[in-house]
């Protein structure tokens, strides 16, 4: 087995409900983070998958769903509600269903890790292994399936597959072998 690892950052604001020193603060950061996943055979052009094919969906995914906005606890009412009086971009955390779970590092990462585990289903022989997320410079989180409950992932799925799946169909897949036809699946 051997991995493939694509890096990118985001800048998010949340906040950390109930937490009593610092955190509870509207305060954002610049997440940096590690896409990593492995496989177990290459296709003839000697990859699993290209950079740029990471790139094209599970790194525009971030973009376009956490970059520049708000991720939010399912209780935060108040900056929900804000945020959709402002058309502002936010992203609600839905580990727990609708219950309350906070946008910390390693709940972002777990819901990260769940996205890309969809966005990257139609990929053959190629599966998310690990999500690092930085939160700061110093402190960082690690990911896996093991660290995901089966609960957080069925209410994850329960909340976001239907979109998620929807956003890979529309991506497609791309074929970067000259010699294959490209594929839109």
């Amino acid at each position: 087995m051997q991995t493939i690892t694509r890096k990118g950052n985001f800048d998010s604001g949340h906040r950390v409900m109930n937490e009593k020193f610092k955190c509870f603060n509207l305060h954002g950061h610049t997440y940096l983070y590690e896409l990593t996943f492995n496989f177990n055979n290459m296709k003839n052009i000697g990859y699993a998958i290209d950079f740029k094919e990471i790139k094209r969906v599970g790194v525009q995914w971030i973009e376009d769903y956490l970059d520049h906005g708000m991720i939010l606890n399912p209780k935060d009412s108040v900056l929900i509600k804000t945020s959709l009086e402002l058309e502002s971009k936010m992203w609600i955390m839905t580990l727990n269903g609708t219950r309350y779970c906070n946008p910390t590092a390693e709940n972002i990462a777990k819901e990260v890790f769940l996205a890309m585990q969809i966005l990257f289903a139609g990929y053959p022989a190629l599966t998310i292994w690990n999500i690092r997320l930085y939160e700061t410079p110093n402190c960082f989180v690690d990911c896996t399936k093991d660290s995901i409950s089966f609960s957080e992932e069925s209410n994850f799925y329960k909340h976001n597959e239907q979109g998620i799946s929807a956003y890979r169909v529309e991506k497609g897949i791309l074929e970067y072998d000259d010699r294959k036809e490209v594929e839109n699946v």
